[in-house]
């Protein structure tokens, strides 16, 4: 049989770059090689803390050999606490959206997992993972701007109710009288903070919408899919959230009740390993670590800097550095464990074609 020739266009088509459709585009940072090396960074990141356990421990390894023996509870009770708190924050950004709009809570549940899996192993994953989430949301049937909208002030809300957070652990330390230069020290950092949180509010309220207008119509010409007018109709979805004053005291609630779970993990987890703290204490630790923590969001899950946080905080209501990196260590082995997992069923979540996960309000059937 003589071979059929093949057409230019077909082996372009076949070897060739080809142009990507919108939704292939918007997922090809987080589809196959943001997983991959996920699983790499959790591995790195797990093997790192041990090592750092080991090395700073070295004095006293039956100590070490203690906490490491306690481990598997420990992660047990991290876990257990966790949950709630993946609920809770799923909860928060669902209440932003228009009651006949929302997906059910198990499926918001799951965005929220993902977009936590992408802060705990990717670099920058906080911001990569909020955009897929809303990318997401977006195929259930949630307008585009709606979605994106809802996603960034979610992500304010959680920033403000981080600030209150903070500013409780920070007067629950001064209630103990640890001196004037703590205070200072203090007042520096929560004036640091409610900056940050006001320029992310002003930042949304004031859009450079020429500017970015200018760059969407650009891209436009090479990704027809992008409308230069979509950042106005965002911006005006975001408006819209800041003046709905109810929803955004409930959604501040509940990260509020978030935080509050993170120090319930640390009392649980220090209880466990020999050395109880007050709630209060726990929460002094909890507040100060993730404030600090926050310096390292480039970092995927902010690695070495959420140890170097929590062992500095919990130094500040008399926890040893060998037990404050036990509650790291066990910290970090609970982010890997969870979101190894959810890095592969994020991956699956953006393979699923479109018409596979029609949407479903919270009035309809069990999700997707």
């Amino acid at each position: 049989m003589r071979p059929q020739p093949q057409h230019p266009a077909g082996r372009a088509g076949a070897r060739g770059p080809r142009t990507l459709s919108a939704t292939e585009e918007a997922t090809a940072p987080g589809r196959l090689p943001g997983w991959r090396r996920g699983i790499r960074n959790g591995l790195l990141l797990g093997a790192l803390v041990l090592l750092a356990a080991v090395a700073l421990n070295y004095d006293d390894l039956p100590a070490l050999r203690r906490s490491l023996a306690e481990a598997p509870f420990a992660v047990a009770i991290s876990v257990a606490v966790h949950l709630p708190q993946i609920l809770f924050t799923a909860l928060s950004w669902r209440t932003l959206l228009p009651p006949a709009r929302r997906p059910p809570i198990p499926a918001m549940a799951l965005l929220r997992w993902y977009r936590e899996s992408a802060n705990a192993l990717l670099p920058a994953g906080a911001l990569v993972g909020q955009a897929a989430a809303a990318r997401l949301l977006s195929r259930r049937g949630i307008p585009g701007e709606m979605a994106g909208a809802t996603a960034t002030v979610d992500l304010t809300l959680e920033a403000v109710s981080q600030l209150f957070f903070t500013l409780a652990g920070v007067a629950l330390l001064l209630a103990g009288g640890d001196g004037e230069g703590l205070v200072r020290f203090a007042a520096a950092g929560f004036a640091i903070a409610l900056g940050g949180a006001a320029a992310m509010i002003l930042l949304q309220r004031r859009l450079p919408l020429r500017l970015l207008e200018s760059g969407l119509a650009r891209l436009s010409r090479r990704w027809p899919a992008l409308r230069p007018e979509w950042i106005r109709e965002l911006q005006a979805a975001i408006l819209a959230l800041h003046a709905d004053w109810p929803r955004l005291v409930v959604a501040t609630l509940w990260h509020s009740g978030a935080w509050l779970l993170g120090a319930v993990e640390i009392a649980g987890v220090l209880w466990l390993l020999g050395h109880p703290v007050t709630l209060s204490e726990a929460l002094v630790i909890e507040s100060l670590a993730q404030a600090l923590r926050n310096a390292g969001f480039m970092l995927p899950g902010a690695l070495a800097v959420q140890e170097g946080a929590i062992i500095g905080a919990a130094a500040l209501v008399g926890v040893p550095p060998g037990l404050a990196l036990a509650v790291a260590l066990t910290r970090r082995a609970r982010e890997v464990m969870l979101s190894l997992p959810g890095l592969l069923a994020w991956q699956r979540a953006e393979s699923v074609p479109v018409r596979a996960r029609p949407m479903r309000t919270s009035g309809g059937g069990a999700p997707d």
